[in-house]
């Protein structure tokens, strides 16, 4: 072999080597494996979990509040490596983890992912929200209700409302608003400013139960009052939430109650405030007038039962329009409203199939709660159908 040959063949070792290390120096800095976007999820909340561990003094101590570690701190500790380096495809990654206290006092985190153009972890309120093509103004589906008035306008969609003025609600008999938790199928009501979903349960607490069964000296029996809490005293509709939201009662077909919904559940505000039966007004304004602040489980107000509706004749809570192209009049049984009756001590709303009757408090009837999914539920599959129901994403 002459020199030039030898010069050749010594370039191209060289730059082997140089490949070889470059490629050694690359695993040890990356880990060296390629991983999907869902596991390097996984791996984001894997080294937050290592990192609160070795700075417990991160965790937030009060129910309901989060603390967020960005992907660049995890770096820098060594909890994890690049998570550009991580990636299949050629992108640049960024993230972080929500770790948030729920009302039960455990941890969820909650990974948040960012890598280019080629993926980004979905919320499930923004997808269901794009799914419904940002609210409608016509016909079965989102709308929007600014200051308790729902947009009729394509034009003023998305225009203004924030806070407590803003809300998405479901209305009509053709939405696409299943979510499954488990073998727990929910049903969104409404979806507020802060992306908190409102769920009411598909199914029912198994064992009929009073409103309240309690003596009332108003008719001089033992027929109920309606009121919902006051002074820390629970009406027998509130313990029988409470204690379907702590797994202790028989559900439809025992199916058992899902605990990771606690991990997804945020705390509410309850109106539970008393209609009578010729109101007219669907905003919430009538039942919201007392609230019951702080609630992580109860049933659903009047108003959001009127709210379902498109008919425009459901112009107060015992009209039989009210059953019309709603499709919380579907569950076709008897459950318990929220919503006392103003006009008497001794009722409250009750929905009978496909129209909802003021009805004695001690009437025995389905409890079917509703529960505040926090907007850290992160979307991992369905389409809201009741055959293809959307699936939340847990990383625990």
């Amino acid at each position: 072999m002459d020199k030039k040959m030898l010069k050749y063949v010594g370039i191209l070792v060289g730059l082997i080597v140089l490949l070889v290390i470059f490629l050694l120096l690359k695993n040890a800095f990356t880990g060296g494996a390629k991983y999907s976007y869902p596991d390097i999820e996984k791996k984001l909340v894997t080294a937050a979990k290592k990192y609160t561990k070795d700075f417990p003094g991160t965790l937030p101590t009060t129910p309901n509040t989060s603390f967020t570690v960005s992907s660049r701190v995890l770096e820098e500790k060594g909890y994890i490596n690049d998570l550009t380096g991580y990636a299949k495809d050629d992108v640049i990654c960024n993230g972080s983890v929500e770790v948030f206290m729920t009302t039960s006092g455990n941890y969820n985190y909650v990974p948040e992912l960012i890598c280019g153009g080629k993926y980004e972890t979905i919320r499930l309120a923004n997808k269901v929200i794009e799914d419904n093509d940002y609210g409608t103004v016509i016909g079965s589906g989102l709308y929007e209700r600014v200051n308790g008035v729902f947009t009729t306008d394509y034009n003023y969609l998305g225009m203004s409302g924030t806070g407590s003025d803003f809300e998405y609600v479901f209305r009509g008999d053709e939405v696409n608003n299943y979510v499954k938790i488990d073998d727990n199928l929910w049903r969104i009501v409404s979806i507020n400013a802060e992306n908190n979903m409102l769920l009411i349960f598909n199914d029912y607490i198994q064992k009929g139960s009073a409103w309240d069964d309690r003596y009332n000296e108003d008719v001089n029996k033992y027929q109920g009052v309606n009121i919902y809490e006051q002074n820390g005293i629970k009406s027998r509709a509130m313990s029988q939430a409470e204690s379907f939201y702590n797994g202790t009662v028989v559900l439809k077909d025992r199916v058992k109650y899902s605990e990771k919904t606690k991990y997804l559940t945020t705390t509410m505000d309850l109106c539970i405030g008393k209609r009578s039966t010729t109101d007219s007004d669907m905003s919430g304004k009538i039942e919201c007038q007392e609230v019951l602040q702080d609630q992580y489980v109860g049933l659903l107000p009047a108003y959001y039962y009127m709210s379902a509706s498109l008919d425009p004749s459901c112009n107060s809570i015992i009209s039989k329009n009210c059953g019309n192209y709603n499709y919380l009049s579907q569950f076709n049984d008897y459950w318990w409203l929220l919503t006392g009756n103003s006009e008497n001590t001794n009722e409250a709303y009750h929905v009978s199939q496909k129209k909802v009757d003021s009805t004695l408090c001690n009437f025995k009837s389905y409890i079917r709660p509703i529960i505040m999914l926090g907007s850290r539920a992160a979307y991992e599959s369905g389409t809201g159908t009741l055959n293809d129901p959307y699936i939340v994403k847990f990383y625990e």
